[in-house]
Formats: C-alpha cells, sequence, structure tokens
C-alpha cells in the first residue's frame, strides 16, 4: 500500500514539474533585438504602401494586355461644303453632281498584327518600377532598427544604473543599522544618522526616477512594435562576433541602385520599340450620303472596306538620340549616388572602429578605478562602524565608488551599442 502511494506521487509530482516548466518560461519572456526589427516593420503604417504599389503594377499589366486587344469605334462625320464634284452638263448623258452636304457614320475594327514590342517593352517598365518602388520603401523602413537601436541601449542602461543604485543603497542602509546602534548607544550624533538617511533617500529618489524612464521607454517602444510587452521584459542582444574591418555592405540601398538602373535598361529598349513599325488590319463598314466609295451614287447607301495599315516613324529629328542621351545621363547620376552611399558608410566606420577602440581604452581604465574606489570603501565602511570617521567621510566615498561604477556601466553599454550599430551600420543586422 505503502509502494502504491509512493508512485502516486511520484506521478503528482511529475505532472506538476511539467506544469511549471512553461510557467518559468513564461515568467522570463526575451524579446530579441531582431524580433524587434520584424514586428516594427511588420506594424509601422507605411508598410501598407507595399501592398497598394503591387496592386496599382497588377492593374497596368492588365492594362497593357488589353492593348494588345481589337478596338471597336463607333464614329460620324457630317459636312457642308462650298462645291463637290460635277461631270458634265445639264441635259448631257452624262450628269453628275455631287451634293453639298455629305455625311458617313461607320463602325471601324482595328487589330495589331505587330507593336514592334512596345506592349511588353511597356510590361518591362512596370515590372522595373514596382521593383523600384518596392525596394524604396525598404529603404525607407530601415531608419526604424536606429530608433529601435536607441530604445534597447537605453533601457539596458536605465536598468544597469538601477542596479548600480541599489547595490549603493543596500550598502547605506547596512551601516545606517550600525550608526543607529550608536546613536541608541548615545555614541553618534543624531546628525550622522540623518545625513546617511538622506543619502539613502536621495538614491531611492534616482531609482525611482529610473523606473519611470524605463516605463516610458518601453511605452515608445511598444507602440513603434504595435504589442504591450512588460518593462520586465528581458532585452535579448545578438553577438557581434562579426565586428570585422572587412565586413562587407549589405544593404536595401545597394539592390534599389540596381532596380534603378534596370528601370532605366527597359526606358530604353522601350525608345527601340517606340520607333520600330507596327503592322495592323482594320475593316470599316457604315453608311453614307454620297456613296462614300462610288461617286456617281448619289443617295443614301450602306459600305465597307477593310485593309492593312502600316505605320512607322523613319524620321524623329533625333528625339531618340536624346532620350537614350538623358537614361545615359540619370544612369551616371545613379552611379554617382552609389559611390557615394559607399563612401559614407566606410566613413562612419572609420569613426564607429575609432570610437570603439577608445571604449576599450576606457573600460580597462575604469576597471581599475572601480577596483580601487571599492577597496577604498570597504575600508572607509569599517573607519565609520568604528568610530574612526563621520558620516561625511563615508558618504563622500559612497559617492565616488558608485560614480566609478556608473562610469564603468556607461562606457561597458556605449561600447555594446557601438558595436551593433557597427553591424547595423553595414546591413549584417
Amino acid at each position: 500500500m505503502h509502494q502504491k502511494v509512493s508512485m502516486k506521487h511520484y506521478f503528482l509530482m511529475g505532472f506538476l514539474l511539467m506544469g511549471l516548466i512553461p510557467i518559468a518560461a513564461q515568467d522570463n519572456p526575451e524579446l530579441s533585438l531582431e524580433a524587434a526589427y520584424e514586428q516594427a516593420e511588420r506594424h509601422y503604417p507605411l508598410l501598407e504602401n507595399g501592398a497598394l504599389l503591387q496592386s496599382i503594377s497588377e492593374l497596368n499589366l492588365a492594362l497593357l494586355n488589353k492593348e494588345k486587344l481589337p478596338t471597336l469605334s463607333l464614329n460620324g462625320v457630317g459636312q457642308l461644303q462650298t462645291e463637290n464634284v460635277h461631270i458634265g452638263e445639264p441635259g448631257s448623258p452624262i450628269n453628275i453632281a455631287a451634293p453639298l452636304e455629305t455625311y458617313k457614320a461607320y463602325l471601324e475594327a482595328n487589330f495589331k498584327l505587330y507593336d514592334g514590342g512596345l506592349v511588353n517593352a511597356k510590361k518591362k517598365m512596370e515590372e522595373a518600377s514596382v521593383k523600384v518602388n518596392q525596394q524604396g520603401l525598404k529603404v525607407s523602413l530601415r531608419y526604424l532598427k536606429d530608433r529601435i537601436n536607441s530604445l534597447f541601449f537605453v533601457i539596458k542602461l536605465s536598468r544597469e544604473q538601477q542596479a548600480l543604485l541599489t547595490t549603493s543603497i543596500n550598502d547605506i542602509t547596512t551601516n545606517i543599522s550600525y550608526i543607529q546602534a550608536g546613536f541608541d548607544n548615545g555614541t553618534v550624533l543624531e546628525s550622522e544618522l540623518s545625513k546617511l538617511k538622506v543619502r539613502k533617500l536621495e538614491l531611492e529618489s534616482e531609482h525611482i526616477k529610473l523606473k519611470g524612464d524605463i516605463k516610458a521607454y518601453f511605452s515608445v517602444l511598444n507602440t513603434l512594435l504595435g504589442t504591450a510587452y512588460p518593462d520586465s521584459i528581458n532585452l535579448d542582444l545578438p553577438e557581434t562576433t562579426l565586428l570585422g574591418p572587412d565586413l562587407e555592405v549589405s544593404r536595401p540601398e545597394q539592390l534599389l541602385y540596381q532596380y534603378q538602373k534596370e528601370a532605366l535598361m527597359a526606358q530604353e529598349k522601350g525608345i527601340d520599340a517606340t520607333r520600330s513599325p507596327k503592322l495592323s488590319v482594320f475593316a470599316q463598314g457604315g453608311a453614307g450620303y454620297p456613296n462614300p466609295l462610288n461617286f456617281s451614287d448619289i443617295s443614301n447607301s450602306t459600305y465597307a472596306l477593310g485593309g492593312v495599315r502600316l505605320n512607322w516613324n523613319v524620321f524623329d529629328w533625333g528625339r531618340a538620340k536624346q532620350e537614350r542621351q538623358k537614361i545615359g545621363i540619370q544612369t551616371a547620376q545613379i552611379d554617382v549616388d552609389q559611390k557615394t552611399f559607399e563612401f559614407d558608410i566606410q566613413s562612419r566606420a572609420h569613426e564607429y572602429t575609432e570610437k570603439i577602440a577608445a571604449l576599450y581604452a576606457q573600460i580597462d581604465n575604469d576597471l581599475q578605478i572601480t577596483a580601487l574606489q571599492k577597496n577604498i570603501l570597504a575600508q572607509t565602511k569599517i573607519q565609520l562602524q568604528e568610530g574612526v570617521i563621520n558620516a561625511n567621510d563615508y558618504l563622500l566615498q559612497v559617492n565616488a565608488e558608485l560614480s566609478a561604477r556608473q562610469k564603468l556601466q556607461l562606457h561597458q553599454v556605449q561600447l555594446e551599442q557601438q558595436q551593433i550599430e557597427y553591424l547595423t551600420l553595414f546591413g549584417k543586422l
């Protein structure tokens, strides 16, 4: 019986542990920097333009397909003229006098047999145009990464500062208990105890302010992401192992420049298609007065005709040549823009590498200062408890040690931020 109870007990404990595992996982949710990028891009209103641009492009392509279909038009013309065809004299065997008023109404059908590749060229231009617009949209969204980077690191720094303040508050609290005991025994002045309490309250006030700042930063972040993350969520930053002097640039702007050149190439092919010969067939049928096809028939008559039409713009006064020159200049402008962009990237890269090197040197110096200030504070604490120094001397060292740790933490966060921004600059994030 005892064995059965034990087995039930083990099963019960197992189920409880299985239930606690996901709960524990949910207690410490994480938000990675890359996930924040994706959520911000999905939530940003500008992204809706992507679907609209695609819909417009599909409609334009559908309209271009209709240009290949036959056309049917209803036409009419009436006119009054001062003279018309007159053959023979009155009373002669042949006497034909066309009336001065004429009219005709007819249906005309046209079908393009060959358009010189004009419709296909227009399709290529439309496809190239939508690629440029869609890629331009991605370039516009990229600046969200800079905003999210700033929010991640200001939150990280505020949290680190909170932790430092907590350490100092706990240290002062410990010494308040020692001084309180001395005050109760009549060996310490009340002013000494009050100085420690005042400093503790000041640090707690700074801690409260940082807590409010973090809530405000998360409010901005949640607005960008379209979420409601708690301000206790862990922010996960990527590794910076890719950092190096030989990084290749992989930014959306580069693809935009390529698409812009492809769009200009499509326009250039469209120039050739515009000048190519066009061949079509047509048919016309209607009624007119007099007979539009037989001038000797002076009556209301029906008629029909059909044929082949050739259209070839042989001479265009050098317009095609000038349009090609214009496209060549525009292509050169894109090349200049791309070179300028890549130059700016490399220039900023040198700036980042210099700042990163300086921060490494600062952190090495900060570590030494912090270690020394920590040792001095430990000695000062003992001196305060033994009554060798007063509260002012102790608080001066508390402030000095706290300032040293804050500088170290600031420089460490700045270093990590510079590294992440460096990778973002090159398009690695």
